[in-house]
């Protein structure tokens, strides 16, 4: 779990920081040019941002200790996850940008992690949980926003960059996935909008323990039965 959103950070880093591409648009660098600095603060912050967030929906999702446990856990990620995203934010823009100012994305990724801070040490779960999904969001917008309109950096000549035009595909593979995403994607939405639905009740450690055994009826028992005084005994 730890591993994915640092491989994706490290990926979605690389691209913006650029690797060694030859003019045939073939990687001609190393295992370990894929783990530049940037790319790497990328990861971790990506990796905090999913802790941060996982501990929040437990909150959610759960009752009692585990509850307390998970919003404690929330609370101190909290904080050096919101540094992570500042930071990363800041050298995103200097890496990919031109302008001086953040643009909209950026901006709205660091006040969407303030405010999930700032939410989960109020102990609204709910607010805090969409306050950090709106950070992820954001954060990996403000890649592709920087990037546009390559795709990857060439960090070895900015002429082999891959751009949305030299590695676009045909027309006909354009419109025929455009069709397949018109279709499927309502069908995604509304599948994981039903899963959210169904189990959308709170865990409890009520809900692992065994089931009582049913009690048994003392007046039916065949000792209450012996027990019980014959029709001459008054």
């Amino acid at each position: 779990s730890l591993l994915a959103p640092l491989l994706i950070g490290v990926a979605l880093g690389d691209l913006l920081h650029g690797l060694p591409i030859n003019s045939s648009q073939n990687f001609t660098g190393s295992f370990w040019d894929l783990l530049q600095p940037y790319a790497v603060f990328t990861g971790v912050t990506f990796v905090l941002l999913c802790l941060m967030h996982g501990a929040t929906f437990l909150c959610l999702k759960t009752t009692d200790r585990m509850r307390e446990r998970s919003w404690l856990a929330a609370r101190r990620v909290a904080p050096f996850t919101t540094a992570a995203v500042i930071g990363f934010i800041i050298w995103t823009h200097v890496t990919g940008s031109t302008t001086f100012f953040l643009n909209v994305i950026e901006l709205l990724a660091i006040l969407a992690a303030i405010a999930a801070a700032w939410l989960i040490y109020e102990h609204r779960e709910g607010f805090a949980f969409a306050a950090s999904a709106v950070t992820i969001a954001a954060c990996v917008l403000s890649i592709f926003v920087d990037l546009y309109p390559n795709v990857m950096v060439s960090s070895t000549n900015h002429a082999y960059n891959l751009t949305v035009y030299n590695t676009a595909s045909g027309a006909y593979s354009l419109k025929a996935m455009t069709i397949v995403v018109i279709i499927f994607l309502p069908m995604v939405l509304a599948y994981q909008s039903w899963t959210y639905y169904v189990f959308r009740k709170r865990v409890s450690s009520r809900d692992f323990r065994p089931a009582p055994e049913p009690s048994s009826d003392v007046s039916g028992s065949p000792a209450a039965e012996d027990a019980r005084p014959g029709p001459g005994a008054i």
